[in-house]
């Protein structure tokens, strides 16, 4: 066999292994890949409950449910910024709340007091300022310890965020995903929005680790 028939023969005996392979292993894989996102740490009594902003109604759910429970007395909404189409819809009438205040309808459907429900003032446009500014609030009320709702995928990037604002770690946070029925870590790659999540994910702890997540908005 001529040395290029020989090479040829190797080129194709490799794209053969690797396509074995990827058949063979793309499903674990990939399941490791959505399952790296996902953090749930062991609850302990806390000074609040936080709803991060998004996903509303499902963290709303989980929220209500820590507080009925009595893992924490207080629950905090941040204060998403209003888009102009937002705007533009309440001012029509169409919409009659913002995303906060979405938030805190959901909440008081959910069983929590209205009285037991904290509004952040300040509003966000991402998750970074979002922890900040509960950080500072927490800091400013006291707290020791908070409970951090999120979405399975978002719990990772939430846990680094809250441990680079929680440096001198005065105030625990603890993550607790809130379980949707659209996540899950077989198949998430059939289903293009949660596709499209886990990839914001990981380009956001990308930037994050790189230091330019400030950039991107």
């Amino acid at each position: 066999m001529s040395g290029r028939r020989r090479w040829v023969a190797g080129v194709l005996a490799a794209v053969a292994t690797l396509t074995v392979l990827a058949t063979v292993f793309h499903r674990p894989l990939l399941r490791q890949a959505a399952t790296m996102l996902v953090v749930e740490d062991r609850l302990e009594h806390a000074d609040a409950i936080v709803v991060v902003a998004g996903g509303t109604p499902s963290r709303e759910a989980m929220a209500a449910t820590l507080f009925r429970e009595g893992w924490a007395p207080r629950v905090i909404i941040s204060r998403p910024v209003i888009t102009s189409n937002i705007r533009d819809l309440i001012a029509l009438g169409v919409r009659p709340v913002d995303l906060q205040g979405e938030s805190r309808l959901a909440l008081l459907q959910y069983g929590v007091p209205a009285d037991r429900i904290i509004a952040m003032g300040t509003s966000v446009r991402t998750t970074e300022p979002e922890l900040r500014l509960v950080h500072e609030a927490a800091h400013a009320g006291g707290y020791r310890r908070v409970i951090l709702v999120t979405s399975p995928p978002h719990t990772r990037r939430v846990k680094v965020i809250w441990s680079r604002e929680n440096r001198d770690r005065r105030i625990e946070g603890i993550v607790v995903p809130a379980p949707t029925d659209e996540f899950t870590v077989d198949d998430w790659w059939r289903q293009r929005r949660v596709a499209e999540a886990l990839l914001h994910e990981y380009l956001g702890l990308l930037a994050l680790y790189l230091g330019i997540s400030p950039l991107m908005r």
